[in-house]
């Protein structure tokens, strides 16, 4: 193609690097088709990212009107600017949201994606054609008073803000079903086990009051790392010192933000702190991946506890979800456990790169805050969905097998502990290794033993398993 056939239907641009040729009809520009030439590498664009762009143009909108009020943007400026950051708040445009999240320039090109877009829709809004940078600029009229590196780092906490209550909701809602089989198996006993032991008598809704406790426990400490992404670097410019910025633009740009986003955004009391560490995003995604691990540890023990009783234990029925084998006719596996589990070891993976990522800022800024932004996003969307299905497609349909549990419990050595108060911890061990027999249940055991009878043994175990568990 030569070069006259490709100049028709297209616009030239120019930076110190030379020309390009971009689409007339595309609202990106030079800088959006650089990256997309450079970064294409993980296939997640900018405009797949809802919350992260509404957080952009809330930021470029807060800061169109603050330049307003501080005499450095026109009024037709601004206007243009805020419609368009509104049109792409409401899902316009994100089309030519092309850059890739995971670019490497520490968040340039995404800064300059959302720019380029909203610049040129705001110069089709005051009936100039994209490109047309005379009238209205991407750097200097919509990036006025910011850089990428205060930018991104706000948008990042605000998109975080905005995504992880459904997390909450999630974790919560999941949390409320283990406590609703809590009180179903409040009176179903069981063996409790220690190291895959036989340990001390137990129910089954007493088993149930700890997974719903610490689901509990990891919401509310997601929610308490929360609260610090209310504090953020916008103002600060390039480094911290709001250089490049209009005299009080800082708190009047975090004020604008609060009233376009709802949040209670404050400005950091030290930016050079938040400029250069992003320690609040590390805490945030260690107690995410805390939660994973806890998750998965429940989905761990319900595999077990789910295990067929020919093979297994045999305790609990987990709903059978699909087919299980490809050659084993019959065959269900608890596939909705084995996808927490899978979860749990991605999220492990993310909070690595993460706390890599975090760790490894040079001097002024962190310029890997991309890759934090994918993988917690990630993170985030993987618990919030798992924590779902894990309560819609097993905690709600879970079953116990009484029948199956009180026969393990009867042919356990678990009565042994309530012997000892009266015989001593050596004499029932003794009677456990030497007197019982894995033929017969440790309760005929002691009652051929004469050391206790079957109503002896049924009042003991209702008294040992009398006790308030109710979660607050």
């Amino acid at each position: 193609m030569d070069k006259t056939t490709k100049k028709e239907g297209m616009r030239q641009e120019t930076d110190c690097l030379g020309s390009v040729f971009i689409d007339r009809r595309a609202l990106y520009g030079i800088n959006t088709v650089r990256a997309r030439d450079n970064f294409a590498v993980s296939n997640v664009k900018l405009g797949d990212q809802h919350d992260y762009v509404t957080a952009l143009v809330m930021v470029k909108q807060a800061a169109a009107i603050t330049n307003h009020q501080l005499g450095v943007l026109s009024t037709d400026k601004r206007d243009a600017i805020v419609a368009a950051c509104q049109e792409i708040a409401n899902g316009a445009h994100r089309q030519w949201l092309i850059a890739d999240v995971l670019e490497g320039s520490g968040g340039t090109s995404t800064n300059m994606n959302i720019n380029e877009v909203i610049a040129n829709r705001a110069l089709q809004l005051l009936d100039y054609q994209p490109g047309d940078y005379h009238q209205l600029h991407p750097n200097d009229d919509v990036n006025c008073s910011q850089s990428t590196n205060d930018v991104i780092p706000t948008a990042m906490h605000i998109a975080l803000l905005l995504r992880v209550p459904k997390l909450l909701i999630a974790l919560n809602e999941l949390a409320e079903s283990l406590c609703q089989k809590r009180d179903e198996f409040s009176q179903v006993l069981r063996v409790g086990r220690t190291c895959l032991q036989s340990a001390q008598p137990m129910t089954l809704g007493q088993a149930f009051s700890g997974y719903a406790s610490v689901v509990k426990r990891c919401a509310s400490h997601i929610e308490t790392a929360m609260t610090a992404l209310n504090v953020v670097a916008l103002g600060g410019t390039a480094i911290g010192t709001g250089f490049g910025a209009a005299e009080s633009y800082r708190s009047r740009v975090v004020e604008n933000l609060n009233d376009i986003s709802g949040l209670t955004l404050r400005a950091a009391d030290e930016h050079f702190d938040v400029m250069q560490n992003a320690d609040d995003i590390a805490r945030l995604s260690a107690e995410i991946r805390i939660a994973a691990e806890m998750l998965g540890k429940i989905a761990t023990d319900l595999t077990l506890l789910g295990s067929d009783d020919a093979g297994g234990l045999g305790e609990i029925a987990l709903p059978e979800q699909q087919a299980g084998s490809s050659i084993m006719p019959g065959k269900v596996n608890p596939v909705i456990p084995m996808l927490v589990q899978q979860i749990w070891f991605s999220i492990v993976g993310n909070d690595s790169v993460v706390s890599q990522a975090v760790s490894h800022g040079q001097l002024e800024i962190n310029h890997f805050e991309p890759v934090m932004i994918t993988r917690l996003f990630d993170s985030v969307d993987l618990l919030t969905n798992a924590s779902q299905r894990f309560n819609d497609k097993c905690i709600s349909g879970l079953m116990a097998h009484e029948t199956r549990s009180l026969h393990n419990l009867l042919h356990s050595s678990a009565l042994a502990t309530a012997l000892v108060p009266e015989m001593g911890y050596q004499k029932v061990a003794d009677i456990v290794r030497d007197k019982h027999q894995p033929s017969r249940s440790f309760m005929d055991t002691l009652e051929q033993e004469g050391l206790m009878t079957k109503e002896q043994a049924e009042d003991c175990l209702q008294r040992s398993v009398a006790r308030d568990n109710s979660i607050e």
